[in-house]
């Protein structure tokens, strides 16, 4: 696995050479799993407690269920786009750009995780610092998992990469903002005496709840 690690995040290019001809997914499912469950763990922090274990294991949660949602999506896109890849072939490009994205996260981790502990129960100012930096964290990691994924799909297809990326891109982005909203709270103490509830989560959607928080943001800083 070590050795694996090394290849993808120094030379992707030279990865996929042997990637796609004898998969490592296992391997590259291992490390997303592990940079997940760290960053999950650091976003827990903030509360503690039995937040902390949870948001571990709901991060990986959601990273292979949005995946797992998209695939099948994303396999046609390849095909629609002239790129002949077997399932196989797919998942491993998949998995190696998640992987790079986790791993990312999972190196970011012990930042976030400062940031994290010290920050004030409640209070408004320290939440939208952390979501602020969880956003940049994010779009950090993202731009590595996208290179990952570049490399892969041009050792597929040379040359015919910029719009199955941009739909990859696109349907995990859209997919995963929903998935993120059914499985949150991530920065916060809502895990009341209720706990969670999968019911509340299924409420509503991603994009009208952020336009809802920016706009109670807004009011109570004076601005609407």
């Amino acid at each position: 696995m070590t050795n694996t690690l090394n290849i993808l995040l120094r030379d992707p290019r030279a990865h996929f050479g042997l990637a796609l001809h004898r998969p490592r997914n296992l391997s590259l499912l291992g490390m997303g799993v592990a940079g997940a469950v760290a960053w999950g763990a650091a976003m827990g922090s903030h509360v503690g407690r039995a937040h902390l274990w949870i948001c571990a294991l709901k991060m990986p949660l959601f990273l292979l269920a949005t995946l797992a949602l998209c695939f099948p999506l994303m396999h046609v896109v390849l095909a629609v786009s002239g790129v002949k890849a077997d399932v196989r072939q797919t998942l491993s490009v998949a998995l190696g750009g998640l992987a790079t994205f986790a791993l990312c996260l999972g190196a970011l981790a012990p930042v976030v995780g400062l940031f994290c502990a010290s920050a004030p129960i409640p209070s408004m100012a320290s939440y939208l610092n952390l979501y602020l930096l969880c956003f940049a964290c994010g779009v950090i990691a993202g731009a590595a998992g996208l290179r990952t994924l570049a490399h892969g799909m041009r050792a597929l297809a040379p040359g015919r990469v910029r719009w199955p990326l941009l739909a990859w891109a696109l349907i995990y982005q859209f997919v995963g903002a929903q998935m993120a909203w059914i499985l949150r709270p991530w920065i916060g103490s809502s895990y009341g005496v209720d706990g969670y509830s999968l019911s509340h989560g299924l409420t509503g959607n991603f994009y009208a709840g952020v336009c809802h928080v920016m706009r109670r943001w807004l009011t109570e800083y004076g601005v609407l």
